[in-house]
């Protein structure tokens, strides 16, 4: 088995895990507590509310699905195929997920408590997701294109986006509900930016003795600048070449693997980059 294909793995299990993480939140504090969640989940319970009764009452897991799956294919062509693939087996985790697991007797009776114990699940589901190379979907796509273009995390339109769903929670069944869905959302994007996107850029300093070959392989996969220096080794006095590129961080994993395909002797060192100026492709 190549590192391609097991790395391709590792993020495969990375999603169906995020997915658990995710529809647990839903099952276990957000559904039974009638807390309503942020993103794709939100709209998903809205629908299934408002549908009740109806031919059209799918139920949260199957709406979360069919909300998904034009982005999906945004996705592919935003983000690549792999983050799509990648996604498309986090979003059926967690549709399927939600489907099977029971929803449980309240925990506890404190709303504010079901929104913060639930807004950390379904942030530790969304971030780890997204910190190996996937998504959950939904918003977490939007936000991943918007972060390509812009300075501002993934955290920060998150919460901007998810403002819509709380809104349209507390017009729909009481601003209560927009209060602790609020609450919710404030502890979810709080949570991502901590796993995922606090230093969200990384600037790589590659040492190679074959950079024809790492180099070629980075340009065919990744669309990166790269920039070239000469360098020579002052212990073995050996010369060789440092490549500098600067990527997002869901970027490095893949960057770090095909640099060892290339030259399984290359060095690498990651440094954290708060800001860059100039052609970089968000």
């Amino acid at each position: 088995m190549t590192e391609a294909v097991k790395e391709h793995a590792r993020i495969g299990v990375v999603s169906i895990i995020g997915g658990l993480f995710v529809a647990l939140s839903m099952t276990l504090f957000l559904i039974p507590a009638g807390v309503y969640s942020t993103g794709f989940t939100g709209l998903a319970q809205i629908l299934t509310k408002l549908l009740e009764g109806t031919p059209l009452e799918l139920g949260e897991g199957l709406w979360f699905f069919i909300l998904n799956a034009p982005l999906l294919v945004v996705s592919y062509f935003m983000l690549g195929r792999n983050m799509m693939i990648h996604t498309l087996v986090s979003v059926a985790s967690v549709t399927l997920f939600i489907r099977l697991l029971p929803q449980s007797q309240l925990l506890s009776d404190d709303p504010l408590l079901n929104a913060v114990f639930g807004g950390v699940l379904l942030a530790i589901g969304s971030g780890i997701t997204i910190r190996y190379g996937a998504s959950t979907g939904g918003f977490d796509i939007v936000a991943l294109i918007l972060a390509k273009f812009t300075n501002n995390s993934v955290g920060v339109y998150l919460f901007l986006m998810n403002m819509m769903i709380a809104l349209a929670a507390g017009a729909l069944f009481g601003w209560p509900t927009a209060l602790y869905t609020i609450v919710f959302l404030y502890v979810t994007s709080k949570v991502i930016d901590e796993i995922y996107t606090n230093t969200q850029r990384q600037t790589l300093f590659i040492v190679t003795s074959h950079p024809d070959e790492v180099t070629k392989e980075l340009h065919q996969h990744v669309f990166r600048g790269i920039t070239l220096m000469p360098a020579i080794g002052t212990y073995s006095k050996v010369e060789k070449a440092t490549l500098m590129m600067v990527a997002q961080r869901h970027e490095v994993r893949e960057i770090t693997r095909i640099c060892k395909d290339a030259d399984p002797t290359v060095f690498i060192n990651m440094v954290p980059t708060e800001d860059v100026e100039g052609a970089f492709r968000r």
